[in-house]
């Protein structure tokens, strides 16, 4: 199940679900870079590394560079990810997407919270668009964490 937030933010979204998994399996799905970009059909994108940056080809919506910022394995990872592959990912023109994992008996709780949108989009309207568009693929992206993870 889904869980967000109740608390209400311009800048950042929250979501969390459980997977019936061990979480070094989970951790070794959500640490690839650019893995929540799609529909859940890896073999509809392409991942080149340019530098420091991946670049998540997704036909037809485009090319969107990742960078990886830390990682504390089994635990924690994040990224910047933007919309402009070839510009430096920074605050200001990226958001931070972060992976939060636990351990619990019978599996692993996997919470993202995605932040940076209100230095992202100076109009309100961009803002929650893009607020609204995010939550909805993070319900889809952890519902695809979800079935890969207790899959494997």
């Amino acid at each position: 199940m889904i869980m967000s937030t109740s608390e209400v933010s311009t800048d950042r979204i929250e979501r969390e679900i459980f997977i019936t998994a061990p979480v070094e399996r989970v951790y070794r799905l959500v640490s690839e870079p650019g893995w929540f970009i799609g529909d859940g059909d890896p073999s509809a994108r392409t991942i080149v590394r340019e530098g420091d940056v991946y670049v998540v080809e997704y036909p037809p919506y485009g090319r969107f560079p990742v960078l990886p910022v830390r990682a504390d394995a089994p635990h924690y990872v994040s990224f910047r990810g933007g919309d402009e592959p070839g510009t430096p990912l920074n605050e200001g023109n990226s958001t931070l997407v972060e992976f939060f994992l636990s351990e619990h008996r019978d599996g692993t709780m996997l919470r993202v919270v995605e932040s940076g949108f209100d230095a992202l989009y100076a109009s309100a309207e961009r803002r929650a668009a893009a607020l609204d568009d995010n939550s909805r693929g993070w319900e889809m992206q952890l519902a695809i964490a979800k079935r890969d993870a207790e899959r494997l």
